[in-house]
């Protein structure tokens, strides 16, 4: 169930699978006993996550993290983080992908599908183990508020970013989700 509920979300059109409706039903595993916590925007920025932010800010789609605990190890067992990059449509921003092949563009947050289909089978198999997953889910667009090509973002670390080509998206999300679960 897990691998289908992964391969559910990878193929998904970007304008069913948008950042809300991947963070609804990543909610929905609250039936089967993970702790599921919705950061949004604002907490985002609370908490410093700029490039995160910066990639999901030329979309009308609120960019969000999602938080997923699956608590069935020993109590006082540290949990294994699992981080995935979720971008829903990544046209690539201001730096615009070629045309062909655009399409398979939503395949770009199928990091963010397998940890949310692990997440669902340890929970189904009642799996002994305590893990953590996380996701950040964006969509990389262009606009009038997009990121251009030379702006600089300050990342949750702390560290600053110019981001020379916004179609080097990933890493961006990554490093803020990563510093989160590390803290």
């Amino acid at each position: 169930e897990g691998v289908f509920f992964t391969r559910d979300l990878v193929s998904e059109p970007a304008n069913v699978l948008t950042t809300t409706e991947f963070a609804t039903r990543l909610e929905a595993l609250r039936g089967l006993g993970v702790e599921v916590e919705v950061l949004d925007e604002d907490r985002l920025a609370e908490l410093g996550m700029g490039a995160l932010l910066a990639v999901g800010q030329g979309s009308d789609s609120p960019s969000k993290v999602v938080v997923m605990k699956w608590m069935g190890g020993a109590q006082d067992a540290a949990p294994l983080a699992l981080v995935g990059k979720g971008v829903v449509f990544d046209t690539g921003g201001i730096s615009l992908k070629p045309a062909a092949g655009m399409e398979d563009m939503t395949m770009d947050m199928g990091g963010a599908g397998v940890v949310s289909g692990v997440m669902k089978a340890l929970a189904l198999r009642k799996a002994p183990a305590n893990v953590v997953g996380l996701v950040g889910l964006v969509e990389n667009m262009p606009s009038g508020n997009a990121t251009r090509p030379g702006d600089i973002v300050k990342s949750m670390k702390g560290d600053t970013v110019e981001a020379i080509n916004t179609d080097a998206e990933g890493r961006l999300v990554l490093c803020d989700v990563m510093r989160y679960a590390q803290e």
